[in-house]
């Protein structure tokens, strides 16, 4: 059973005289206690746990008149050696049959001593990893190591600088196929990793161990948590990483759309699954499945959630996991300004009115001007207005009056708002029917009036609803000399130059224009004129030369 055996009087002496030497102190076991760094996920589970070259065990021996403390390591044959006991041969071992094999060793010299032996420090080793990589070769690992771990330390490498020597690898890559010019140069770390080195599997790789073939799955690890498809890696396993090869799609009703890995054997269970589950808002029983029968054919066919377990996955495979039609769906507005209770309230499009909105929020403030309503809606704002888009291609001196005509139109209205500027007009809109995502706007009330151009007084007056034209030009002081017969009111909601006549309202916040005379420079006028004349003049000369010929 040992190589070698003490009786139990050498044993003593031995332990005596390394208690005299004191080194194996107290503490000196207490700084080899604190080397264990190695961070684990778990605890080691004995029956799992095999021992190797370089694991390291404290020993503790308590007999009836001494304590012996041992720091003992396994060789590189796999060997141990316990002073005054002998070789024990450990490697392969789990570490609770290695434990028993150490106490039965001590206590056949000693059967009433009492030993006490614990696995303080994890060795390091080194393993094979293979595929298509940056630096494939030997890596060190610990026994407590995942694939996981190694995996995040291989793809951390493939690290490439910013160099002149990359754009260079990367144009030779590309020099046959695409003319990138000062595209390269722009591209970021990501980007050019990607191109040069290919995309390495997460779903597929596996260890060589022994002559099994255990299977790595890390995706699926990562979405179900368990430890199968992501092993603790052994002395002498090689690791093999493949490149990423077929994919499969999945969208529609699940948490994390889009293209996954493929894994031979996968259901649609488990794909579903990996891709974070179904949507509350996904129809499970209404899922459609694209495949390729050949490199250019493919078809089309339905299943449901209740049958995925019995739907094996293949290459390529497109999956669209339809939505519940109208899934708990909420269609809103949006009432702001000078309201009792502005927010976002619920709507039936098409059926609610502007005016169930206002009660709804709890009617105007008495800083309102209820004479005012803008509605809008940034949704229908964001559609194109091809017609806009369609006459601005064309040189402003091309254009005709109807085109002219509608960018100005365009400048002044605001795509998909209504703004009402009387109080009819507002009382005839709260019948409107509203749409989802209207915004409801109730301006704050500025009872005023502008009075501008050829008054003696120009500015901003009050507005007084009983007022006509002629008493806020009395209140701007009157006419001046340089004033026109031109009066214009100029609407305050549409910005329309309006001519003015006793049918046209003055409103709150409109503002009324006197045209005035322009003022001229005479000698400048009078250079035009002659130049005007002289041109004509040399014009009438031409034709009569022309005639007389």
């Amino acid at each position: 059973m040992f190589g070698q055996t003490l009786d139990i009087n050498a044993l003593r002496n031995v332990q005596s005289a390394f208690s005299n030497s004191g080194e194996y102190s107290s503490s000196t076991t207490q700084n080899v206690q604190a080397k264990m760094q190695i961070k684990m996920d778990k605890p080691i589970d004995p029956k799992q746990y095999i021992i190797g070259p370089g694991d390291q065990f404290l020993v503790n021996i308590i007999s009836s008149d001494q304590v012996a403390n041992y720091t003992l390591s396994v060789s590189p044959t796999g060997e141990i050696l316990i002073p005054s006991v002998g070789i024990i041969s450990l490697s392969g071992e789990s570490l609770n049959l290695a434990i028993s094999k150490m106490e039965s060793a001590i206590k056949s010299l000693n059967q009433s001593a009492q030993v006490f032996i614990l696995l303080s420090e994890i060795r390091e080793f080194k393993i094979k990893v293979v595929g298509h990589l940056q630096n494939p070769g030997l890596y060190t690992v610990t026994p407590v190591t995942r694939v996981s771990d190694l995996y995040q330390d291989i793809i951390s490498e493939i690290d490439i600088e910013e160099d002149e020597n990359d754009d260079e690898k990367i144009n030779r890559e590309f020099k046959d196929k695409y003319d990138y010019g000062n595209i390269i140069q722009q591209m970021n770390q990501k980007e050019k990793t990607a191109i040069v080195y290919p995309e390495l599997s997460t779903r597929n790789l596996f260890l060589l161990r022994d002559k099994d073939t255990v299977k790595v799955d890390l995706a699926k690890f990562a979405a179900t948590g368990i430890d199968q498809y992501n092993p603790f890696i052994n002395q002498e396993d090689i690791l093999v990483i493949p490149l990423k090869q077929n994919l499969v799609s999945i969208y529609g009703g699940v948490n994390i759309s889009g293209k996954y890995e493929f894994v031979q054997g996968e259901s649609l269970h488990d794909l579903i699954r990996i891709a974070g589950g179904i949507r509350p808002d996904a129809d499970p029983t209404n899922i459609e499945i694209t495949r390729f029968t050949s490199p250019t054919q493919k078809y089309s066919f339905q299943t449901s959630l209740a049958h995925a377990t019995n739907i094996i996955i293949e290459p390529e495979d497109h999956i669209m996991l339809r939505y519940a039609h109208n899934y708990k769906r909420q269609d809103v507005a949006y009432v702001q300004g000078e309201i009792l209770y502005p927010g976002v309230y619920t709507i039936e499009p098409g059926i609610t009115t502007i005016g169930d909105i206002l009660s709804k929020s709890g009617g105007y403030t008495d800083y309102a001007d209820s004479s005012k309503m803008i509605i809008s809606n940034d949704f229908i704002e964001e559609i194109p207005d091809k017609e806009k888009m369609r006459i601005l291609f064309i040189p402003e001196e091309n254009r005709s009056g109807a085109e002219r005509a509608y960018i100005k139109a365009r400048m002044l209205t605001q795509k998909g708002t209504l703004e009402s500027n009387s109080i009819n007009q507002t009382q005839s809109i709260v019948d409107f029917k509203l749409s989802k995502n209207d915004i409801i706007t109730i301006p704050e009330n500025f009872s005023f009036v502008e009075v501008l151009g050829a008054v003696e007084n120009p500015g901003r007056y009050a507005y007084y609803s009983h007022f006509l034209l002629s008493d806020y030009l009395e209140l701007s002081g009157g006419l001046t000399k340089t004033a026109t017969r031109g009066k214009f009111i100029i609407k305050s909601g549409t910005g329309q130059r309006l001519p003015f006549n006793k049918n046209i309202g003055i409103e709150s916040g409109d503002a009324i224009f006197i045209a005035e005379k322009m003022e001229y420079n005479k000698w400048l006028v009078l250079k035009d004129t002659l130049t005007t004349l002289g041109q004509f003049a040399t014009l009438v000369l031409v034709i009569q030369r022309v005639l007389e010929q």
